[in-house]
């Protein structure tokens, strides 16, 4: 298990830009050069043998224990922006909390929290809070569904909505 002395001895954390860099060198290592490795859903990532066996890490959860000393469940970033490692913009949340600040689905680049009907003539507003979906309405323009959408976010979800 990696802890917060094992990543210090082997890291170093700009909390301002969000960079993380080796501190020890080894073959591959550039050590002027941030961890930049991306996933494909746009987390920066480093694989290591610190823990003793090679495993793939997001750097956010080890800027995490490095920082605080402990792991939480889940961590967010605030902005939405999954490469933005900065300390300011993490933030430890629950399950529930994280999905609600989570960014616009594939299917509808545009807005969040609406479809069209299933006869293709008017927009569904529609929000799930505590696992359950609420039904906000039925729109002539996909800009008026939005905006009931949004509303309703902020209120409920507070500064975890992302509209």
């Amino acid at each position: 298990m990696l802890t917060q002395e094992i990543l210090r001895e082997n890291f170093r954390y700009e909390p301002e830009t969000g960079l993380l860099f080796w501190i020890k060198r080894s073959q591959r290592r550039n050590l002027s050069k941030p961890i930049s490795s991306k996933n494909p859903k746009g987390y920066i990532q480093v694989c290591t043998k610190l823990s003793g066996k090679s495993k793939t890490y997001d750097i956010h959860r080890l800027i995490w224990i490095y920082v605080y000393g402990s792991i939480p469940n889940q961590i967010d970033h605030i902005n939405g922006i999954r490469d933005d490692n900065r300390l300011c913009n993490l933030r430890e949340v629950t399950h529930q909390q994280n999905m609600m600040n989570q960014a616009k689905r594939s299917s509808n680049k545009t807005y969040k929290g609406i479809y069209l009907s299933s006869n293709k003539k008017k927009w569904v507003a529609e929000i799930c809070f505590n696992y359950k979906r609420k039904y906000l309405g039925t729109f002539d323009t996909p800009e008026q569904a939005s905006e009931v959408y949004n509303n309703a976010a902020k209120e409920i979800f507070k500064e975890f909505a992302r509209t």
